[in-house]
C-alpha cells in the first residue's frame, strides 16, 4: 500500500504488541476494518501513542483522516521521522532535509525469506542520465511532485463555497437599521466560519468507554495470572476475550464476587440484563461489602424501568464504599434522567474530585451546568471530557449548545457538524446546527441541516420557524410563509413567526397583508422591543400602499415607545416622516443579543 513509505518500523516481538502487530498485519491483507478497529482499541489504552496514530493513519479511508493522524503522531511526539515523511508525503509539511528519506526498498520481515542467498554478479552502473534507472527515478519524482501538487489543491485545501453574509442570533430577527426599508429582515455581520479537523477516535461505530476497574480482591497462582489478563482484556473493552479467563478464576476460586461482578459487566455491556442481574446477586451474596455489584443492580433496575424510582440501590452502592468514583458518576446521570440538576451536579463534582481523569464525570458535569445556564462552566467541563477522551459523542453536542448560549456561533458550528456526522439521527442536533447557521448567514447550510431535522421530527415547530428564516434570508418568501405558517400552528403566540410571516409577505410585494401580519404580530409581542419591530414596519408597509395618514399614526406610535426599544435610525426616520426635529441625539443602541437557547 502507499503508506508504507512513511510508516516506521514493525514493532518488537513481546507481549504487549501483540495487538499492534494483528493490526499490522490486517493492513497487509488489506482489511482495513479490522485494523482500524484495533488500532483505535489501543489508543483507547494510550491515546497520546505517536506509533499508534501513525498506523492508524494506513487504516483511514480518506486524504483528511490520514493528514489528521499524522499531526496527532507529530503533536505526541515532534521527532516522529514516519509522521513527519508522511506529511511531507502528502504536502501538509515543506521538505525537510534533517528527515531521513522514504524508505522505499525497506525489507520487511517476511521479505527475508525470499531474498537469494547468492547474487550474480553485475555490469557496472551507468552514470548520471545516462542509466535508466536514474532516468526513472527522476520521473517518479517529478510524478510525485505533482501527484502532491494535485493533493494540496485538490484535497488538502478543498474548494471552499461561497462565503454568505452572517446573520443574527437566535430567535431574534432584526430589521435592517437603515432609514429606507428592505425586503431582507436580518442585519447581518461577517463572521468566519469554524474549521477543525476530525477527530479520529469518532471513526469507531460505537465509543466504547472501558468501566475503571475495581479490585479489592487478592488473587493467588494460576487464579492471579488468569485475573490480570482478563483485567488486561476488559481495560481495552474485550468482554468477550475476558469471559473465559474469568471463568477460569471462578473454577479455582468459587467465591470470587470480583469475578462474578465483571462477568455481570460483561452481560451488561452485551445487552444480556438479566443475566447480568444474576451475576450482580451472586457476588453480593459472597461480599456483601463490595460495592460495585451493587451499582451494576442499581443500573440494570434503572434500565429495565426507567421510571421507577431505584435511588436507593444507587445510595446503597455509595454507603458501602464512599470511595466508589463510578458510583457517583452513575447517580449523577440518575438525577440527569430525572432534571434534578443541583443534584445531579454535586455527585458529578465529587466523582470529578476523585478522580479527575474521568471523561464520563467532565461530559455530565458539563450537562448538568448547561441546564442549570452556567454557560462558561459548562463549556470548561465539555472540553476538560473532550481532551480526556475524544470519544464521548455527547460531548460535542453540549458544546455546541453551550458555545451557542455565550454567542460563540461559529465554534456550535463546527463541534455540531462532528456530532451530526456520526449521529444521523438525532433530529434535535440537526435542529440546533441549523439555528447554528442561521446565527452565522450560512442560511443554505441551514436549511439543509433543517430539512434533515424535520425528516427525523416533522412535529418540531422550532425548526419550521428557523427554516422560515433562512428561506427569507434567501430571498424565498413563498417558501418561508409555508413554513412560518405551520411554526404557527405549533405555537400561535409565537411572536417571531408571526412576525416572520408579515416579512414574507412584504418581500412577496403584498404589503397590505403584510400590515395585517404585522398587526397580528404586535397583538403577540411581550417587550417593548418586539413592540418597535412589529410597528416599524407596519408604518413602512402602510407607505408602500399609500397611506399617509395611517403610516404617521404608526410613526407616532412608534416614537411613544422608549428611545432604547429600537436602533437610533428608526426614531430618527419616523422624525423625519412627521416633520418633526428632535430635541436629543439618538445614542445608537447594538442589536439586541439572545436570551433564549435550545433546550439541554
Amino acid at each position: 500500500m502507499a503508506e508504507e513509505q512513511f510508516l516506521p518500523e514493525e514493532p518488537p516481538e513481546s507481549g504487549e504488541n501483540a495487538m499492534l502487530r494483528e493490526a499490522i498485519e490486517a493492513l497487509r491483507q488489506g482489511d482495513r476494518v479490522r485494523a482500524r478497529d484495533l488500532l483505535t482499541r489501543l489508543l483507547k489504552t494510550d491515546q497520546k501513542n505517536a506509533v499508534y496514530w501513525v498506523w492508524l493513519s494506513a487504516a483511514v479511508d480518506t486524504q483528511k483522516e490520514r493528514l489528521y493522524c499524522l499531526q496527532m503522531a507529530l503533536q505526541f511526539d515532534p521527532q516522529n521521522a514516519a509522521a513527519r515523511r508522511g506529511l511531507t508525503l502528502f504536502g501538509a509539511l515543506p521538505p525537510d532535509d534533517s528527515v531521513a528519506p522514504f524508505p522505499l526498498n525497506r525489507p520487511r520481515s517476511w521479505e527475508e525469506t525470499l531474498k537469494v542467498s547468492e547474487e550474480p554478479p553485475r555490469p557496472p552502473a551507468k552514470r548520471g542520465l545516462a542509466n535508466p534507472i536514474v532516468r526513472l527515478v527522476v520521473i517518479g519524482a517529478a510524478g510525485l511532485l505533482l501527484l502532491a501538487a494535485f493533493y494540496i489543491v485538490m484535497i488538502v485545501f478543498p474548494r471552499q463555497p461561497a462565503s454568505y453574509a452572517r446573520g443574527t442570533p437566535f430567535r431574534q430577527p432584526t430589521a435592517t437599521e437603515t432609514p429606507t426599508p428592505t425586503a431582507t429582515p436580518l442585519y447581518r455581520t461577517v463572521t468566519p466560519t469554524f474549521s477543525a479537523p476530525t477527530p479520529l477516535a469518532l471513526l469507531l461505530p460505537a465509543p466504547y468507554t472501558p468501566t475503571p476497574l475495581y479490585v479489592v480482591t487478592e488473587h493467588f497462582g494460576q487464579s492471579r495470572d488468569a485475573f490480570m489478563a482478563a483485567k488486561t482484556y476488559l481495560e481495552r473493552g474485550q468482554c468477550r476475550e475476558a469471559i473465559p479467563l474469568l471463568e477460569q478464576v471462578l473454577t479455582m476460586e468459587p467465591d470470587a464476587a470480583d469475578a462474578y461482578y465483571y462477568l455481570g459487566e460483561c452481560a451488561r455491556l452485551a445487552g444480556n440484563y438479566q443475566s447480568a442481574l444474576t451475576y450482580y446477586e451472586r457476588a453480593i451474596s459472597l461480599n456483601a461489602g463490595f460495592g460495585p455489584p451493587f451499582l451494576g443492580r442499581a443500573m440494570i433496575y434503572h434500565i429495565l424501568d426507567p421510571d421507577a424510582d431505584v435511588i436507593s440501590y444507587y445510595d446503597e452502592a455509595i454507603a458501602i464504599d464512599p470511595n466508589f468514583t463510578l458510583a457517583y458518576i452513575e447517580r449523577g446521570a440518575y438525577y440527569l434522567d430525572r432534571y434534578e440538576w443541583e443534584r445531579a451536579l454535586r455527585d458529578l463534582q465529587i466523582a470529578s474530585n476523585q478522580n479527575p481523569n474521568s471523561a464520563v464525570a467532565y461530559m455530565y458535569m458539563a450537562q448538568a451546568q448547561l441546564a442549570l445556564r452556567r454557560y462558561q462552566d459548562a463549556i470548561a467541563s465539555a472540553e476538560r471530557a473532550n481532551q480526556l477522551d475524544l470519544t464521548l459523542l455527547p460531548v460535542y453536542r453540549t458544546l455546541g449548545e453551550a458555545y451557542y448560549a455565550v454567542q460563540r456561533y461559529p465554534d456550535a458550528v463546527g463541534v455540531l457538524q462532528l456530532y451530526t456526522l456520526y449521529v444521523p439521527d438525532d433530529a434535535q442536533a440537526f435542529a440546533m446546527l441549523g439555528t447554528a447557521y442561521n446565527a452565522v448567514g450560512d442560511y443554505p447550510l441551514a436549511v439543509r441541516a433543517l430539512d434533515r431535522s424535520l425528516a427525523l421530527d416533522r412535529y418540531n415547530g422550532e425548526a419550521y420557524y428557523q427554516r422560515g428564516e433562512a428561506y427569507l434570508n434567501l430571498g424565498n418568501p413563498d417558501a418561508a410563509r409555508r413554513d412560518f405558517e405551520r411554526a404557527l400552528t405549533f405555537d400561535p403566540n409565537d411572536f417571531d413567526a408571526a412576525f416572520g410571516l408579515g416579512m414574507a409577505y412584504y418581500q412577496q410585494g403584498q404589503f397590505g397583508t403584510a400590515y395585517l401580519r404585522f398587526e397580528n404580530a404586535l397583538g403577540r409581542a411581550d417587550t417593548d422591543e418586539e413592540r418597535a419591530k412589529a410597528i416599524y414596519w407596519q408604518a413602512v408597509s402602510l407607505e408602500r400602499i399609500n397611506d399617509p395618514v395611517s403610516a404617521s399614526r404608526a410613526w407616532r406610535r412608534l416614537l411613544e415607545l422608549p428611545e432604547e426599544a429600537m436602533p437610533a435610525e428608526w426614531r430618527n426616520q419616523a422624525y423625519e416622516r412627521l416633520g418633526v426635529t428632535p430635541t436629543w441625539t439618538p445614542t445608537p443602541r447594538p442589536t439586541r443579543t439572545p436570551t433564549s437557547t435550545p433546550e439541554p
